[in-house]
């Protein structure tokens, strides 16, 4: 039996605190071909849970064809949080997460 998984891929994101934190995302098919992203707007959002409603920070999300370049301010994120890329196609409205995971920041020795 198939089972379908509607659910984003998951990460760890280990980052080191103050440092300037970039992370890079190549969306592709199965077969490895570039994901069409023209029509597709996208957002990015860390949480110290998932289920807070407070947002300890929104990530910069940069769009270049099928790549996403996200930026992450480290400075005042808690040890571990939480967050995800939510892209909405802003032809249909159609809502889709990319990927999602968790955050855990190293604590800064020079500073």
């Amino acid at each position: 039996m198939d089972i379908l998984d509607l659910q984003p891929p998951t990460i760890e994101w280990r980052v080191y605190r103050q440092d300037s934190t970039v992370l890079t995302v190549l969306l592709q098919d199965s077969a490895g071909e570039a994901i069409d992203l023209t029509d597709w707007e996208f957002e990015a959002k860390v949480r110290e849970f998932p289920t807070d409603g407070e947002v300890v920070t929104a990530m910069s999300v940069i769009k270049n064809e099928n790549t996403l370049t996200l930026g992450l301010d480290t400075v005042n994120l808690p040890i571990v949080s939480y967050f995800d890329i939510q892209g909405t196609n802003t032809v249909n409205d159609k809502i889709s997460t990319v990927l999602r995971g968790q955050i855990f920041v190293e604590e800064d020795i020079t500073r």
